[in-house]
């Protein structure tokens, strides 16, 4: 299947190279770099790189394919990277059945009912890699668009409504709040709720979580909403927004939004960005009544493992 082509685990020394793959993949896959160090950090940090990743070179030790098996809500999320022109090549099938073998075999370890799916996040444009994955049993699930917002020094700043007060974090002590409101928040059917331990791994990982861009508002010393923010390279992105359910329709998601937008223009960035998914219409229109437009459409692929 890899004519021409070998494989290797990958080692701290590759993370660069492997940097500039997948950087070289956004911009074939949604027209501009889309991929961060940091992040890239964070996912080795919490995978075993002698067992859940792979590296593909060429015969001229070009490095032209990765895949990493890596840890996703409801079961594994399988991450391929094929460079461009070898799309041809069966780098990206390759790396997809490699990677669909050992996530298979986490998940059978690990005899949980409720993590039982196996997930790509692939760039609508990808027709070959729809194709491969509708081919080997995997259905198109869902659609998820990254939205970006220009930023100038004229961000208009919110209005509180009286008892409510916007401070930053304190990662001891609110921690757990947080993490309840945003399993609340996000809490739909299918969806199994993330456990604290994980998702503190996520979001608060070092090379991510900086405590002053992490905003949680507070109305009689109930945490009530939150903007959950990180910093890349290019822009600021708004990670995880969430409002308490008997807090809504007063435009604190709203306000939550421009108070993130005026912290990142005034830390220099010119650009924010977040996730959302499609289904999620009151979000959607939240964001684009705040100025955001989709740049980036992705289409999840998954399938059930049988355990």
């Amino acid at each position: 299947m890899l004519e021409g082509y070998y494989l290797r685990r990958p080692i701290e020394p590759d993370l660069k190279g492997v940097l500039s793959l997948m950087i070289a993949c956004d911009m074939r896959d949604v027209g501009f770099p889309d991929s961060d160090e940091n992040d890239l950090r964070s996912d080795w940090d919490r995978i075993d790189l002698e067992q859940d990743a792979w590296l593909v070179f060429d015969k001229y030790h070009h490095l032209q394919g990765y895949g990493a098996v890596l840890p996703w809500n409801n079961g594994k999320y399988v991450s391929v990277y094929d460079a461009p022109g070898t799309e041809d090549s069966g780098i990206f099938l390759a790396l997809s059945i490699l990677c669909e073998g050992r996530a298979r075999f986490l998940l059978q370890t690990a005899n949980d009912p409720g993590m039982i799916t196996i997930a790509h996040y692939i760039s609508d444009r990808a027709e070959y890699q729809k194709k491969i994955l509708t081919e080997a049993g995997y259905s198109l699930t869902k659609f998820l668009f990254n939205m970006h917002r220009d930023l100038d020094i004229h961000q208009p700043r919110p209005e509180w409504p009286s008892g409510y007060l916007l401070r930053t974090v304190d990662p001891e002590s609110d921690a757990q709040e947080l993490h309840a409101l945003i399993q609340d928040a996000f809490d739909h059917p299918g969806r199994k709720r993330q456990s604290f331990e994980d998702w503190k791994d996520w979001m608060m990982h070092p090379q991510k979580f900086i405590l002053d861009i992490w905003f949680v508002l507070v109305h009689q010393r109930q945490i009530v909403g939150c903007a959950l923010c990180f910093e890349y390279e290019s822009m600021g992105w708004v990670r995880q927004l969430a409002v308490h359910q008997d807090h809504r329709g007063k435009g604190l998601g709203k306000n939550l939004l421009q108070h993130a937008f005026s912290v990142f223009c005034a830390r220099g960035f010119s650009r924010v960005g977040l996730a959302v998914e499609a289904e999620n219409l009151s979000a959607l229109n939240l964001y684009q009544n705040a100025g955001m437009r989709k740049t980036v459409h992705l289409d999840e692929y998954a399938k059930k493992v049988n355990i």
